[in-house]
């Protein structure tokens, strides 16, 4: 599956799960939202945020069920384990003074 086929079934499991309909999120348009949900257009990261946000999500949950979707639990726990050391090493570069 594709990461942009991912990403539509993450957005539409999210807004269902959330009970909110198409017509009640402002952050978008009906039809943009509906074309996010089929696959054929992907959001920039404000407006991902911004959907997220309005289904009460966050917008990693979307992008990691996007990247996680057709995986089994096993390998969702080794990408879950392989995020939160990449984030730990990211944070300690970050955090060093130039």
């Amino acid at each position: 599956m594709s990461l942009r086929n991912g990403l539509a079934r993450a957005l539409k499991a999210a807004r269902r799960v959330s009970g909110v309909a198409q017509e009640r999120l402002d952050v978008t348009s009906r039809t943009y939202l509906s074309q996010l949900e089929r696959g054929r257009q992907t959001p920039t990261l404000d407006k991902l945020d911004a959907i997220a946000g309005a289904i009460g999500v966050h917008p990693l949950s979307l992008l990691i069920y996007a990247y996680s979707c057709d995986r089994t639990d096993l390998q969702i726990v080794d990408i879950q384990a392989r995020i939160k050391g990449e984030l730990a090493q990211i944070r300690a570069y970050d955090s060093v003074k130039d």
